[in-house]
C-alpha cells in the first residue's frame, strides 16, 4: 500500500522546521513509528548532523542524516541500512529543507510508492519570488497519494502577512542576479508591499506602470 505525504511549506521564519520537528516527535512518540530525519548538505542554518528550529519554543534540534542534494536517491541505500540496523521497517521519511533537493517530486513519489510516509518542509518561493525547487510540486503527490499541505504563516515587520523571503547582503537587498544559493543566514520575512529586488527585469509585455518594484 502506497504511503502519504505531509508538506509543510511557507517563507523564511514561518516555522516550518519546528513543525517538521513536532511531526517526527509525534509520530516517534505516540505511534511507535521508526523515522528517519533526512536533511541535504546544502542546509547551514543548523550544525553538521541535525536538524535545528529558530523557534526556541518548539522542540529545538534531532540528529538528522545529511545527504547530497545533487542525488536524493542516496537516501533509499541509507535506509536500507537503517531497516537492518533496527531490524524493522522505516515507516517514515522527514525531509528538511526539501527546496535544496535535486529531483525531489520523483524521489518522494518513489518513497511513497514503496509503502513509507513522506514529511517534506521547506520554502516555497526563491529570494527572487520564484518557485523553489520541487516543493510547490508536491502538492501534486498530496493530491495522489493522500495527506495535506499546511501553509505556514510568517510576518513582516510591518505586521502584514509575508509571502516572500528578503535576502540581504550587508543589511541591503540582495540583487536579482545574485546566486539562488549562498552561504550565510539573511533573509527577513516581507509582505508584497516591503519585498525589494533590485535588478528584477522589466517585462517587455507589461503596461507602463504596473511594473512591480
Amino acid at each position: 500500500m502506497p504511503g502519504t505525504i505531509e508538506v509543510v511549506i511557507g517563507p523564511m521564519r514561518s516555522n516550518k522546521t519546528a513543525e517538521l520537528l513536532r511531526r517526527v516527535a509525534m509520530r516517534e512518540e505516540y505511534a511507535h513509528q521508526a523515522v528517519i530525519l533526512f536533511k541535504p548538505k546544502d542546509d547551514t542554518k543548523s550544525a553538521q548532523g541535525v536538524v535545528q528550529s529558530r523557534n526556541q519554543l518548539s522542540h529545538r534540534q534531532m540528529e538528522a542524516v545529511e545527504f547530497d542534494s545533487t542525488n536524493p536517491w542516496e537516501m533509499f541505500t541509507i535506509m536500507s541500512e537503517r531497516e537492518r540496523i533496527i531490524g524493522k521497517p522505516v515507516n517514515c521519511v522527514a525531509i528538511d529543507e526539501g527546496q535544496f533537493v535535486h529531483e525531489l517530486f520523483d524521489c518522494a513519489r518513489a518513497l511513497l510508492e514503496r509503502g513509507y510516509d513522506v514529511l517534506a518542509a521547506g520554502l516555497d518561493l526563491d529570494f527572487r519570488g520564484h518557485p523553489f525547487g520541487d516543493m510547490l510540486a508536491l502538492g501534486w503527490l498530496v493530491n495522489a497519494y493522500g495527506g495535506n499541505v499546511t501553509w505556514c504563516i510568517a510576518y513582516c515587520e510591518c505586521g502584514a502577512r509575508a509571502f516572500f523571503s528578503q535576502r540581504l547582503i550587508n543589511d541591503r537587498p540582495a540583487s536579482y542576479e545574485s546566486p539562488t544559493v549562498m552561504p550565510g543566514d539573511a533573509y527577513r520575512p516581507r509582505c508584497a508591499k516591503h519585498f525589494v529586488l533590485p535588478g528584477r527585469p522589466k517585462r517587455a509585455n507589461m503596461p507602463a506602470g504596473d511594473e512591480p518594484s
